[in-house]
Formats: C-alpha cells, sequence, structure tokens
C-alpha cells in the first residue's frame, strides 16, 4: 500500500479483542471494559437552509452547515415519536424527517464511520495526551470496499425505451465498480478475498474487518483518506471509509484507549483513563458524554 497504512494478513494479532469484548448489547460490545472512563462521541448532523435555486430538475437546493445534537434539539423542541430506535439519533429525534417551520430541515448525523474532520480532530487530543503510537485499525469489509454491493441510480427522459434504459443502467453501474475498485488498495481487496479478516465482536457475525497497521499521527491530517485505499474518490470525497475500530499496539492487549464506532450507528465510542475522557467532555469542537461500558449502546 502506499498511504499512510498498510494491511495486517495476522489476524491473530486482535483475537485477544474477541476475548474482551462483551455481546450484551452493552458499550462494552463495542469497547473492552477494561478503562477507567468512557465517552459516548456524537457525529453532527447537517442543518439545511433554502438557498433559492434549483437544480436542473427544478428540486429545491440547500445550503449545508454542520450543527451539533444540542443545537438541534433547540430548533426541534420537544418531539413525540415512537417506533423502533436503531441508532442513538433516532432514539432521541425520531426517524422521521427533522423539517423545521422556516423551510429549513435537519438532516441526521453520518453513520457508519466517524467522519474525517472528527477523527482528526480526536487524533489530535490523543497525540497530546498519550504521544504518537503504531495503531491497528480495523475497516468493515462491507459499504465502500466490497464493489458487489454497490449501485448507481440513473435518470432518463420519460420516453427513453426500456431497453435503452437496461443498456445504459448496465453500463453506468460496470463504470462505477470499476471505479470504486479503482479506488480501493488492491491488498485490502486480496485481504477480502482470502477471509483475512476479523469478525468483531465475534467471527461468523457478517462483520469481517480489514486490519490496517499505521500511526496515529496520520489520521490527525485529513488527507490521509486520498492515498489510504479505502474508496476515497475525487468525485465521491465523502464516501470513503475510516476505522471502525482503532487501538495502539502496545503493550498488546492492554490499550491506553480504545475507539470504536459501530457500523450501524451515528457516534464513536472511546475507552481511556479518566484524564483522556475529561478532556473529551470538555473539548470545544466535540460534542461528547460520560458513559459506562455497562450502558446500553443506544
Amino acid at each position: 500500500m502506499a498511504g499512510p497504512l498498510r494491511v495486517e494478513h495476522d489476524a491473530a494479532s486482535a483475537r485477544w479483542l474477541q476475548d474482551a469484548l462483551a455481546d450484551d448489547g452493552s458499550v462494552a460490545t463495542l469497547v473492552p471494559p477494561v478503562f477507567a472512563a468512557y465517552a459516548r462521541i456524537l457525529h453532527p448532523a447537517t442543518l439545511e437552509t433554502p438557498s433559492g435555486r434549483t437544480d436542473a430538475w427544478g428540486t429545491p437546493e440547500y445550503t449545508p452547515r454542520e450543527i451539533s445534537w444540542a443545537e438541534s434539539a433547540a430548533l426541534l423542541g420537544d418531539r413525540e415519536h415512537s417506533g423502533d430506535r436503531f441508532t442513538a439519533w433516532e432514539a432521541r429525534f425520531g426517524d422521521t424527517d427533522a423539517d423545521l417551520p422556516d423551510g429549513r430541515r435537519i438532516l441526521p448525523p453520518h453513520g457508519l464511520d466517524i467522519p474525517v474532520p472528527l477523527l482528526a480532530t480526536l487524533a489530535e487530543v490523543l497525540l497530546d495526551e498519550h504521544g504518537d503510537a503504531e495503531v491497528l485499525a480495523a475497516v468493515w469489509e462491507g459499504s465502500g470496499l466490497d464493489p458487489r454491493g454497490s449501485s448507481v441510480f440513473a435518470a432518463f427522459p420519460e420516453r427513453t425505451s426500456w431497453w435503452v434504459r437496461r443498456r445504459e443502467t448496465r453500463r453506468l453501474q460496470a463504470e462505477h465498480r470499476a471505479e470504486q475498485v479503482a479506488a480501493v488498495d488492491p491488498e485490502v481487496l486480496a485481504a477480502m478475498r482470502a477471509e483475512r479478516v476479523l469478525g468483531l465482536p465475534r467471527e461468523g457475525q457478517g462483520r469481517g474487518h480489514v486490519l490496517l497497521r499505521g500511526r496515529l499521527r496520520a489520521f490527525a491530517d485529513p488527507v490521509w483518506v486520498e492515498t489510504a485505499g479505502l474508496g476515497w474518490r475525487h468525485d465521491r470525497p465523502l464516501e470513503c471509509r475510516t476505522p471502525n475500530a482503532t487501538w495502539p499496539t502496545e503493550p498488546h492487549g492492554a490499550p491506553a484507549w480504545f475507539i470504536a464506532t459501530d457500523l450501524d450507528l451515528d457516534i464513536t465510542h472511546v475507552g481511556g483513563s479518566a484524564h483522556l475522557i475529561g478532556r473529551l467532555l470538555a473539548h470545544p469542537a466535540i460534542e461528547a458524554e460520560r458513559i459506562r461500558p455497562t450502558d446500553p449502546i443506544v
């Protein structure tokens, strides 16, 4: 791999993690229950304001900006919601569209991965607290890395014939998958094909993760995604992958800190010293809450 990370082919180097994690739906399912303190980091939501413009299809365009959960709560007020709550955002704000009376709307936070800028900020705090370290990063082998699960949407004029639609859709789909494959490092693809992946929290649960080895300092500079071979593309810069779990390799099995972003959630969990967690809770660019390893994930 030409970027700041390289594939770790020996999944046994992280087997201790499988033994350390719980399997009961608590925070300890994601972060080993061995740390002095824990925090839940809330991924920023997006506030979209009507721009007064429309696109080529006549759809209104919006101007976006990041927004915290606290600001979202102030704008949304008390909302009655019911039904399944699969994410932390849904548990607090419901799964319905968050449209505001003045025409603005709030989009839920980014799920699957921790956003690149947020990871950079977190890495800077860890560097200042513990210094640079060699780390292992576990990245889910699914969306963004596995081209078999990708698709493309094509819109055609109303009178376009069925066979032209099918032909063009297949062509566009093939081009899209070829571009996606080209954006993933061949060593990452080879590790997935050979099933040299780590199952989290256990093997056989459909959540294999490619292991990557690198330095913590690499994540402090957001440009790392452009050469990491994890799906970054110039035309789709927001679709690259970031680690779903990261920890220092030494001492083996007893890291000073641990970061976990479950692929189904819109939050990141961190375990570490009381001082580290205190710094995260007080950081002006990080929205975090104190939690316990026995707390439910959502």
